[in-house]
Order: C-alpha cells, then structure tokens, then sequence
C-alpha cells in the first residue's frame, strides 16, 4: 500500500487539525465552504501548499473559526505570521488611507500597445493635477466608447491605476451585470470604497476626491445613470471612468457643460491594404502587429519567415484591429504560422465573434462546457469558485487547473495576480460563451448553481466582492 504523503506540517496539517477538531469530513468541509472537494484532499495531501486567499476564508468560515484562530489559519495559508495577516485584512476593505483600494493591488499585467494618445487623454481629463475638485474644472467623468474587443477596460484599469494616487479618497470599480438593479450597484460601490452602507458613503469620503471605475455601463444604462446622478450629486469631489459599447442619446449623464465627456476608443492601426512591406521593421510602427508579434512571441520562439510577413499584414487587417481578435488570433501560433492562421479567417465579416468562435471549437466538449459554465460570472474569480461551480457529480474527475491553463493558453480567459489569483472571461467571450450556454439549455441551471453559491458565501461577500470587481 502507499506510504501516506500527507505532510506533518505546513498549512496541509493545520486544516486537516482543524476539519477532525470540527468533526468533519473532507466531503463535508467542501460542502460547507461551497468548494470542491478535490480542492480539500489536495490541500491536507500538500499537492497545493498554498490556497488562494478567497479559498482560505471560505475554509475558515465553514469551519467556524473567528479571531485569533482565525488569523492563524490565514496566516498558514500564505505562509505569514499571524500579525501580518490582520494587518492585510484590516486593509482589505479600506480604499480612503495609505493603502491601495484592493482591485489596484493587482497592477495591468499586459502592456497596453498603441494605446499611448488614448491614455494620455484619459490622464489629461481626470488627473488631479487638473483640478481635483471636480466641482472647479474639469469633467466629472470619462466614458470610454467602442465595439466590443477594441480594449475599452484594460484601457480603463490601466488609466486607474495611473491616476490611483491622486485620489485620496480611494478608487472602487464595478462591473455592471446585465440584471443590475441600482441597489445592487450602490452597494457595489459602497464596499468598493470601505463604506459600510450607500447612504454612509458621502460621510465615509468626505471632502476627499474619489474616482469609480464602472465597466460595461451599456448592459444596464438607465439604471447607471440613474447610480451615477445620485452619486454624483451627494459627493461633489467624485468623478467617473466608464466603459460602454456605444454612446447614449442623450450624450451624457448629466447636465452642464461639465458633465461627461464621451472618449471614442478605435481600434489599433493596420497597414493599408496596399502595403508593400518586405520586412517586420517595416510593419512594426503599426500598433496592430506590434500587439500580435508580442503576444504571437509568447508561444512561439522563432522568428517570422520571409513568407510570413505578406500574411502578416494582411491578417491584422482581417480581424479590424481588434486587440482581443487579434490576441486569440495570435495564441493560433503555438501550432500554426501566421500563413495558416490566416486561413482560418477567410471571412472579414464579424472578425471577433468568428475567431471566439473558432477557438471554441478547439476545446473539448468537457472544456467547452466549463467555457459555458464560466460564462456565469459577472466579476473576476478564484479556481476554487471556478471548480465549486463545476462541482457535480458528472465532473468529479475534471481537471480544473489544466483546463484553466487550456483556456489562457487559446487567450479565451484572461489571469491576474500574483499571490492572489483572479481569472475573468473577456466582455466578447462571455456574450459568446453565453449564447452557447442558452442554446445548449444550460444557463438557467448554472445560475441556480451560482445564485446558491453566492449564497453560501453570504457572510464574506463584503470582503470579496471589491478584489472580484475589477475588470
């Protein structure tokens, strides 16, 4: 028989100490913590040493602990002293001191390219450097206007975190979900901002300026207008940067010559059709094949072929600039040249939905389900919410990991963080695993799935929601 490979110390046996004390079972403590249970046995075996920190809290709830026990178990789990964990905690839901608002602790990961006149613009209208008080010069907020793909959000987070350190008051973001109601978006906005309730937020902030990032504003307009009017109006030093598909009619949200200005994003620059270019130096001052060789050269070390270069150009072309076309066009390079990835785009209608749709049909049908599944989430998550989702009993033997390194891999799912791990679907992946969902018959189901397991993590959603926010 094997040898038992259980470690004796580390985080591995102060849960397992933990779980028996509570008189629980590794079936049972998944349950309660509305994790699977693979992640359990994982954990108290030593495969995974270290949980994701929203993993660690679900496992601290379910089992009960509070205070000093409690800050002794997340200490293990990050391998800290117990001192520093509270110190991090007490951080967690502050966005007005010296500490960053959470979702800023995790910087852009990706370099943005081309997007340098587009960033500066954003810089110029909302730095405080221009009049922090909103209520002497300036606009009281951006929205950033584009199709879907163009790069609207990671131009908006990486604009936020530039302008994070000239806002006292803090910064908070939310992602708009397409049932939002305004209740739910103030109470987004509250935690974002560590107040405790919507009507305590002017109080909480004072006369400090505050920026909000709202993501995706066209999936509920009415209703962000109406967040942001009432926003707007009790706190006269907040200001605004948001994302949407299309401008509204009537432009802005409010009234006045300051109200908002609306930021058209295009998509990045391509060679003309009739270009000549025999080299890669010749292409490179087009922001679209920049983007593709940098990603293109994260699965492929070789250098691109004389042969290549024609196709090169034109393939950018083909896909409309599209940063997100062109980044899952790109992750195609592990296998194929740029000759063949050409090929499969042969069509220059729709060029985003038809790459999406042709790296979905590269996944197996156990990933593209998981693809499905995933499409619930309105917000960033954690593998352990991932695999909670995906918990029944048809996928008891799913690999998780491998298919969320699969997923990145094709550029279908995009990961950020570092000690703290957070994946999130592009806006155009999800509408597009969404549609799959609902034709399969699936997506009722998986939002029961997701309703009840929001549910059961009821009592920690106030120290989750900020991190899971950000777009």
């Amino acid at each position: 028989m094997a040898s038992d490979q259980r470690p004796r110390h580390g985080f591995g046996a102060v849960l397992r100490d933990h779980r028996r004390r509570a008189g629980l079972t590794q079936e049972e403590l998944a349950a309660r913590a509305a994790i699977g249970v693979r992640t359990v046995r994982d954990l108290e075996h030593g495969r995974a040493s270290r949980p994701q920190r929203t993993t660690a809290e679900l496992l601290a709830q379910a089992l009960g602990l509070s205070g000093s026990d409690q800050a002794a178990f997340l200490a293990a789990a990050r391998g800290r002293p117990a001192d520093e964990v509270l110190v991090d905690s007490a951080l967690t839901g502050v966005s007005g001191h010296s500490a960053p608002t959470p979702f800023l602790r995790t910087p852009p990961t990706d370099e943005l390219i081309g997007r340098d006149a587009d960033l500066a613009g954003i810089l110029a209208r909302l730095s405080a450097d221009g009049g922090s008080n909103a209520t002497d010069g300036g606009p009281r907020g951006v929205t950033l206007v584009g199709v879907a793909g163009v790069g609207k959000s990671s131009l908006a987070m990486a604009a936020t975190h530039r302008l994070a350190g000239g806002y006292p008051g803090g910064v908070a973001a939310v992602v708009v979900p397409d049932d939002a109601t305004a209740g739910e978006l103030l109470d987004g906005v509250a935690i974002g901002f560590g107040a405790t309730a919507p009507g305590l937020l002017a109080g909480h902030l004072g006369d400090r300026p505050a920026l909000l990032l709202v993501d995706g504003v066209d999936r509920a307009p009415e209703v962000v207008a109406e967040v942001l009017a009432t926003l707007l109006e009790q706190i006269p030093r907040l200001r605004f940067l948001a994302t949407a598909r299309r401008a509204r009619e009537p432009a802005t949200v409010l009234t006045g010559e300051r109200g908002e200005l609306i930021q058209p994003v295009a998509p990045l620059a391509a060679p003309p059709p009739m270009s000549q270019a025999e080299t890669v130096d010749e292409l490179i001052p087009y922001p679209a094949v920049g983007l593709f060789l940098e990603r293109l050269g994260r699965v492929r070390r070789t250098r691109l072929a004389p042969h290549e270069i024609a196709p090169l150009a034109a393939l950018v072309r083909r896909l409309g600039g599209l940063p997100l076309a062109i980044e899952l066009a790109a992750a195609r390079g592990r296998v194929l040249s740029v000759s063949e990835i050409l090929t499969y785009y042969a069509e220059p209608v729709a060029p985003l939905r038809a790459v999406v749709a042709e790296s979905y049909r590269l996944l197996s049908p156990v990933e593209q389900r998981a693809l499905r599944v995933w499409s619930v989430f309105r917000h960033r998550w954690s593998r352990g919410l991932g695999e909670a989702l995906l918990d029944t009993s048809d996928d008891d033997r799913v690999d998780v990991v491998h298919m969320l390194d699969r997923l990145i891999a094709l550029g279908l799912l995009t990961v950020s963080g570092d000690d703290v791990v957070r994946f999130r679907l592009p806006a155009a992946v999800r509408d597009f695993a969404t549609g799959e969902a609902a034709a399969a018959g699936e997506w009722e189901d998986a939002r029961k799935r997701y309703d009840r397991l929001l549910l059961d993590v009821a009592d920690h959603l106030a120290d989750h929601v900020v991190p899971d926010l950000a777009p």
